[in-house]
C-alpha cells in the first residue's frame, strides 16, 4: 500500500508493466473502435438501400419507422456533441459519423 502512495506522489516514476498492458489494451481498442467519414458514407447508402427494398416489398410503414429512429438517433447525437462544445459543421459531421459510422465495422 505504501507503494502506490510513493507512486502517486511520484508523478515523473515510469509506469509499471501492468500500466504499460493497460495503456496498450486501451489504445488497440480504440483504434478498433474508430470510424471515419467515409465509413459513414456507406453506412448511409446501405441504410437508404435496406431501407428502399424494404419499402418496395413490405410499404411505407417500416422504412418511415425506421428512418425516424435514425432521426431521432442523429438528433440525439447532435445534441450531445453540442452540450460538449462541438460547433458548425464538425458538430454535425461529428454526429454523422455518430449515427452511420458502424459500416466502419462491416
Amino acid at each position: 500500500m505504501e507503494k502506490d502512495v510513493e507512486r502517486e506522489h511520484n508523478a515523473e516514476a515510469p509506469p509499471n508493466a501492468y500500466e504499460r498492458v493497460l495503456a496498450e489494451d486501451r489504445r488497440v481498442i480504440r483504434e478498433a473502435l474508430r470510424t471515419s467519414r467515409g465509413g459513414a458514407h456507406v453506412g448511409l447508402v446501405l441504410t437508404a438501400l435496406v431501407l428502399g427494398a424494404v419499402g418496395y416489398f413490405e410499404g411505407p410503414k417500416w422504412p418511415l419507422i425506421i428512418g425516424g429512429v435514425f432521426a431521432v438517433w442523429f438528433a440525439l447525437a447532435l445534441a450531445v456533441v453540442r452540450s460538449r462544445g462541438g460547433r458548425g459543421w464538425k458538430a454535425i459531421e461529428r454526429a454523422y459519423i455518430a449515427t452511420f459510422g458502424w459500416a466502419e465495422w462491416l
